[in-house]
């Protein structure tokens, strides 16, 4: 009973131009058909490869432990974290979510069909299992949608350089490596040319280590993740992110 008066506020704060009946019928059919796709199970690593990246989920919501902070539409950590709390269980959020994407509110900005199918409940399953949850993703999770990301941007927060370090354009907060908020200034004094430095520093970290930070703290293999192309577009977000 307690579950169900949480999902009934729930549905309140997200979907209120629709009349609540025919919402929970919706969302009761979504719930039941989350389990009747081709896969037994959600693919959670698909499910966060495509909110960040071609689903471009990231770019209207803010996902913290997706790195995403988008704010066209509404923030998932804060719409789902206090309910959870309450005691609304991780299927339902998922049933809510799932309902939201295959059936998008008239007059809403978010486009229909996004992702679809077993993507779809992907995504939901990955949005239910982290919205308003502490931490970080661990395992494949980590870097999911790396693979995939084209852009500075996606390729930032695919990487989890924001756990690490502060840009204000990625609205990251990260303290364990320097801010690269002033990048650009300190890239112009640091190398051949600021690309040069940039890139230097992605795929040989130690090389120059900035004057309090230690050696050895961020990952050594990324020029082995990432490829020539994302290593060029992710120093040009950098760059441009801070001035350069």
């Amino acid at each position: 009973m307690a579950e169900r008066i949480i999902f009934l506020r729930l549905i309140g704060r997200l979907n209120r131009p629709r009349a609540l009946a025919a919402t929970l019928a919706v969302v009761a059919a979504a719930a039941l058909a989350i389990g009747c796709g081709s896969r037994d199970e959600p693919d959670l690593v698909n499910g966060k490869a495509l909110f960040i990246g071609e689903g471009t989920c990231g770019g209207c919501h803010t996902l913290s432990r997706a790195g995403t902070m988008g704010n066209q539409g509404p923030n998932l950590d804060e719409s789902f974290g206090p309910s959870r709390r309450q005691g609304l269980g991780e299927k339902t959020i998922q049933g809510v979510v799932h309902e939201q994407i295959e059936q998008v509110r008239r007059g809403s900005i978010m486009p229909e069909d996004l992702v679809t199918g077993d993507d779809a409940r992907d995504v939901a399953a990955y949005v239910a299992e982290v919205a308003g949850q502490p931490g970080e993703d661990t395992g494949a999770l980590a870097t999911a949608g790396l693979a995939e990301a084209t852009d500075g941007e996606q390729i930032f927060t695919a990487a989890g350089c924001g756990s690490c370090h502060t840009l204000a354009a990625a609205g990251s907060t990260g303290t364990i490596g320097p801010s690269l908020d002033e990048l650009a200034s300190v890239a112009e004094d640091g190398g051949p040319t600021p690309e040069k430095y940039v890139e230097e520093s992605i795929v040989e970290p130690d090389a120059v280590v900035a004057e309090g930070f230690q050696e050895g703290v961020m990952p050594a293999n990324y020029q082995d993740q990432l490829t020539p192309e994302q290593i060029q577009a992710l120093t040009e977000y950098l760059l441009e992110s801070s001035g350069g």
